[in-house]
């Protein structure tokens, strides 16, 4: 049982309240959505819930199988993909799945020509990650994502460069990766927000 409990959330940027007093208690075997208009704190409330932005005041709790965890922990139990996220262009995509090992193991330990499957990119182990499109980034990101073994999951315009059939592709794998995990998708995709259980309209707040 993974719980995220937030109180009075809020992030200023110079003189502008981003997210102001947000508040909420979310639990595993849930998905979250977020939306709301552009400039109201989709990707800020999720950086913020990753640990890679620092709230202006307020506070979040991190509980894990019962214990509460220190924020300097907390990135042992997330995996996050957004567009501030990025592949190391250098590496091959054998690379790349090799190295994320070193930091996030998989929930289900797969050879790397499992992971090609699982990304539906065969043949392409010697290519460098550069040369890949964005589609063929954001799956791999995602992909990373999923199937790391941490029990919270989030996700910043997760179809944002993908194709109908790439759609697809990750609805699946949220209906396989995703069911006992605490995940949060912010978007304002209708099909990203399909995928949810419950919706955080920020714009209503």
């Amino acid at each position: 049982m993974t719980e995220l409990r937030v109180h009075k959330l809020s992030k200023r940027f110079g003189y502008q309240w981003i997210i102001r007093d947000f508040d909420g208690i979310f639990s595993s075997n849930r998905i979250y959505g977020i939306a709301g208009n552009n400039g109201s704190g989709k990707s800020t409330l999720i950086k913020m819930f990753s640990g890679f932005l620092s709230p202006t005041s307020g506070d979040i709790r991190y509980i894990v199988d019962g214990k509460s965890l220190q924020i300097s922990q907390i990135f042992h139990f997330i995996s996050l993909a957004g567009p501030y996220t990025d592949l190391i262009n250098e590496f091959t995509l054998q690379e790349m799945f090799t190295f994320h090992q070193k930091f996030k193991k998989l929930k289900d330990p797969i050879t790397y020509k499992e992971f090609e499957d699982v990304i539906q990119l065969t043949g392409q182990k010697g290519k460098l990650l550069q040369h890949f499109s964005s589609g063929m980034k954001q799956k791999i990101q995602l992909a990373l994502a999923l199937l790391s073994d941490t029990p919270i999951l989030l996700l910043d315009e997760p179809t944002s460069f993908l194709d109908r059939t790439a759609k697809i592709w990750f609805a699946e794998l949220i209906g396989k990766y995703a069911s006992d995990r605490l995940v949060f998708i912010a978007s304002n995709d209708a099909f990203d927000i399909g995928l949810c259980s419950e919706l955080i309209d920020l714009s209503s707040l």
